[in-house]
């Protein structure tokens, strides 16, 4: 049985990190609902960046155009891996793990972030904590706010 989980639900206007909040450990998972059709690749890079020094170890996307929010987030992740290496697991077999949901509504991208999101083994221990970051759309934080809510207490 896993123990509980902890979450934060956050509204951005924009895509930007939000400075202000710290997740409460070390590592943890993240949702992001936007429409990043209009969102230049260097914000969305800035944006992984963030997350991952942060502690990011798995990424879900959902939202228009959100394959390319995740194949961008790929693309940072796959640069550090043959770069500085700043992101890289405690064994050779740990990756950041990253999907994106734009063909299903908003309730089963959230259903698989709390139910099916999990990093590799490595990654696996002090990453309970749940991330959603929606951007400039309130009604998404209500349904996340919701959804997980209903799923803290699940085994």
């Amino acid at each position: 049985m896993e123990e509980q989980k902890d979450f934060a639900v956050i509204q951005l206007s924009e895509l930007k990190w939000p400075t202000s909040r710290t997740p409460p450990c070390s590592r943890f998972r993240l949702f992001l609902a936007a429409d990043t059709t209009d969102v230049n690749v260097n914000a969305i890079t800035e944006f992984a960046l963030a997350a991952l020094s942060r502690g990011m170890v798995y990424m879900c996307a959902w939202g228009r155009n959100c394959e390319r929010f995740h194949d961008i987030v790929d693309e940072v992740v796959a640069e550090d891996e043959v770069g500085e290496r700043k992101f890289v697991g405690p064994t050779a077999n740990d990756v950041v793990m990253t999907t994106w949901h734009e063909n299903e509504t908003l309730e089963q991208a959230l259903d698989f972030f709390t139910k099916s999101a999990l990093p590799t083994d490595g990654f696996l221990a002090d990453s309970n904590f749940r991330l959603v970051i929606c951007v400039d759309n309130p009604d998404w934080s209500q349904t996340a706010t919701k959804v997980l809510q209903s799923a803290r207490y699940l085994g």
